[in-house]
C-alpha cells in the first residue's frame, strides 16, 4: 500500500516540476526590466543627465538635484544591466566555448568593449550615490544620507579608480558620528 502512494508521489512531482520548467522558459516577467512607463535611457542621455545633477551640485542647489541624482543611477542602473546581459551567453559558457571566442578577436573586443562600458556606469552610479548622500547632508536629512552611504559603501570597489570615492563615502559616515580621520 504504502510503495504505490509513493510511487504516485513520486510521479506528480515529475510531472509537477517538467510542468514548472515549461512554463518558467515562456514567463516574461522575469526579465522585465523596465516598469510601466519607463524607457530606455541612451548612454548619451545618460552622459546629459549626469551633467545636469553635477552642474546643480555644483551650484549648491542639492534640494533641485536630488531627483536628478535618483533619475541618473536609477537609469544607469539598468543600462548597465542591459550592457552586462549582452554578455551573458559568455558567462555561462564552458571553458571550451569561451576560448573558442576567445579566437574570434573581433567579438571579444565588442565584449571586452560592453563590460567596460558597464562597468563604468556602475562607476558613475556610485558616484551618484555618494553625491546624493551629501546634498541629504546638505538639506538635513541625516538619516537617510546614512542609508545612501551605506548602500554606497557596499558596492564601491578597491580599485585604485575608486579609492577616493571610498575615503570620501567613509569620511563623510564616520563625520556622522564624530569619528575624525585628521588627528
Amino acid at each position: 500500500m504504502r510503495l504505490p502512494f509513493l510511487s504516485v508521489c513520486f510521479w506528480a512531482v515529475v510531472a509537477l516540476s517538467v510542468n514548472a520548467q515549461e512554463g518558467d522558459s515562456t514567463d516574461l516577467s522575469r526579465y522585465e526590466v523596465f516598469k510601466e512607463g519607463e524607457t530606455i535611457v541612451s548612454l548619451d542621455r545618460l552622459q546629459t543627465m549626469e551633467d545636469e545633477y553635477k552642474t546643480l551640485v555644483a551650484e549648491a542647489e542639492c534640494k533641485e538635484a536630488l531627483p536628478m541624482i535618483v533619475a541618473f543611477y536609477e537609469a544607469a542602473n539598468k543600462t548597465s544591466n542591459i550592457l552586462r546581459r549582452g554578455n551573458e551567453p559568455f558567462y555561462d559558457a564552458t571553458r571550451d566555448d569561451r576560448e573558442s571566442v576567445g579566437r574570434n578577436r573581433d567579438l571579444l573586443n565588442t565584449l571586452i568593449a560592453a563590460e567596460n562600458a558597464s562597468n563604468n556606469l556602475i562607476k558613475q552610479r556610485n558616484v551618484a550615490w555618494v553625491e546624493e548622500a551629501k546634498c541629504l547632508l546638505q538639506v538635513g536629512d541625516n538619516e537617510a544620507a546614512i542609508h545612501r552611504l551605506y548602500r554606497a559603501l557596499d558596492y564601491i570597489g578597491t580599485d585604485h579608480d575608486e579609492q577616493a570615492l571610498w575615503k570620501e563615502a567613509r569620511d563623510l559616515l564616520w563625520k556622522e558620528v564624530g569619528f575624525r580621520t585628521d588627528q
